[in-house]
């Protein structure tokens, strides 16, 4: 009878601790796309302990957040600025009574109540009242969402509405900050996928970047430049995961890949295979500080300049087609300058390019780096031409081994078609390039004669198609040959034009 007594009593106490409905939770990234670009962007979002400001309030700091320069300024030219408010804010303060506090640096705040009464308005930031209009359990808008969860609608006087809920906080609604600071940007909001600590379905971040498994391949292209190397060196490297293992509290990847390449000095000169070797690749959640929409300085030359130190710019997550979809990120190191600029609540950041070094890399959902550049007097490019991922081949992957024969053929992604068929008073051909490359167009008649050539001229990777004139063409059976001068081969498709 105790113990049943004592469930009772603790069943009775959940409904209240789980209406708390607290907007975000440290530790935890979450991931938000743009209604206007749905699917498009993502904004990573990251909320850090800071600490107990007095009594039981609990303080949380949102990681800093970058923008284009506003504004004059002297001195180097600046390309970014670091500011501490972040799309809510710089701080949430967690107050007894589920009372949620944000607040900016320059001291406004806006104040959430979840656990107030329905309709009873409150003043959440001057000049706007908030008020609770409905508490339901809803389906969310949420990629893996195991259920349907109890959520809460508070409605803002300016005619927003934001939509938290017990287990995920924030789920929709607008950018809080923007009530705020008027230099944060006004943006709807919603939750992409579940909030996640460890690995999980995340698609932003060092863990998600390098969530390779045994199998999958790799092929990046690249050339060297600068002192002392007396022409570009071309390199090819080809890497596959052989082995995977992840820490026992799910928060680093260890990997054993091998890895060989293949370079050229100069245009003309040979290519050189290098031994083959097996690597050990360590990824933590901050692997080359790439920390989920933080900018962290990782090293500062205090001695010599202490206002000067370096560090990674990471830009909003974004989708486009290359890559199957997958999601890209681009980051890039930084110089900043404290005393510049003149404004209080933000710093100075410079492209690290243009000073006489820069580094820029992108990385791809479980493609790793796809594209760096090492800027300077010397340098490096290399991207990603070709990988394969649960078995299916994307781009170009030729062995080493191939490599090293200029003139190995290599197919494109499909095969190439000709439409209509048969053809009448116009001809076009598709076909997938998987570099940028020159394609030449030739069609034969029975005989073998040209009868209508498109002089060889640079394309763009990806789907291409050629349309042409063929109506003073008579009817018969022609060969139309295409070139692709960057993979070393020429393919054919027969065409049948129409009896006039």
């Amino acid at each position: 009878m105790k113990h049943a007594y004592l469930l009772l009593l603790l069943l009775l106490a959940l409904p209240g601790r789980s209406q708390n409905f607290r907007p975000f939770r440290p530790g935890v990234t979450y991931q938000l796309h743009e209604a206007a670009t749905p699917g498009d962007t993502i904004h990573g979002l990251r909320l850090h302990p800071a600490g107990t400001r007095s009594g039981a309030d609990s303080v949380f700091t949102f990681a800093p957040r970058t923008s284009a320069k506003r504004g004059p300024f002297s001195g180097p030219p600046f390309s970014q600025i670091q500011r501490p408010d972040h799309l809510f804010g710089a701080t949430l303060t967690c107050r007894p009574g589920a009372e949620y506090v944000l607040a900016t640096t320059n001291g406004r705040t806006l104040v959430l109540r979840p656990r107030a009464a329905l309709n009873q308005a409150w003043t959440a930031a001057p000049g706007l009242l908030a008020r609770v209009v409905a508490r339901n359990v809803l389906p969310l808008p949420i990629a893996n969402a195991p259920a349907p969860d109890t959520c809460v609608a508070i409605a803002f006087s300016d005619g927003q509405q934001l939509l938290l809920s017990k287990s995920y906080g924030f789920v929709q609604g607008p950018a809080l900050g923007s009530y705020l600071n008027p230099r944060l940007p006004r943006k709807a909001l919603t939750l992409l996928a579940q909030p996640e600590r460890r690995l999980g379905t995340g698609r932003l971040g060092a863990l998600a970047a390098f969530n390779f498994v045994p199998g999958d391949v790799f092929l990046h292209q690249g050339y060297e430049y600068g002192y002392p190397m007396p022409c570009t060196t071309s390199f090819w490297n080809r890497d596959s995961v052989l082995s995977r293992t992840e820490s026992r509290n799910h928060d680093t990847l260890t990997y054993r890949v091998w890895t060989r390449g293949v370079t050229q000095t100069c245009a003309t000169g040979l290519r050189v295979m290098g031994p083959a070797r097996v690597a050990t690749l360590v990824i933590t959640a901050n692997y080359r500080n790439l920390t989920t929409g933080s900018l962290t300085q990782f090293w500062a030359n205090t001695a010599s300049s202490p206002s000067r130190g370096f560090g990674w710019l990471h830009f909003t997550g974004y989708q486009t087609g290359i890559f199957g979809n997958r999601v890209l990120q681009q980051h890039k190191m930084f110089i900043t300058n404290g005393p510049l600029p003149t404004t209080t609540d933000s710093v100075g950041i410079m492209d690290a390019s243009s000073v006489d070094f820069g580094l820029h890399l992108t990385t791809g959902e479980g493609l790793g780096v796809v594209h760096e550049a090492e800027i300077g007097f010397s340098g490096l490019y290399s991207d990603l031409i070709g990988f394969r991922k649960n078995g299916i081949t994307t781009g170009q992957l030729p062995t080493i081994a191939q490599l090293l024969l200029a003139a190995r053929p290599t197919r494109a992604a499909t095969t190439t078609a000709a439409y209509p068929q048969p053809f009448g008073a116009s001809l076009t051909v598709r076909f997938d390039l998987a570099r940028p490359q020159p394609v030449g167009l030739a069609l034969h008649d029975a005989l073998g004669r040209v009868v209508f050539v498109r002089p060889t001229a640079p394309l763009p990777a990806g789907a291409q198609q050629l349309a042409f004139d063929t109506q003073h063409l008579p009817a018969g059976l022609y060969a139309l040959h295409l070139t692709f001068e960057g993979e070393g081969r020429t393919e054919i498709v027969k065409v049948l034009k129409n009896i006039e």
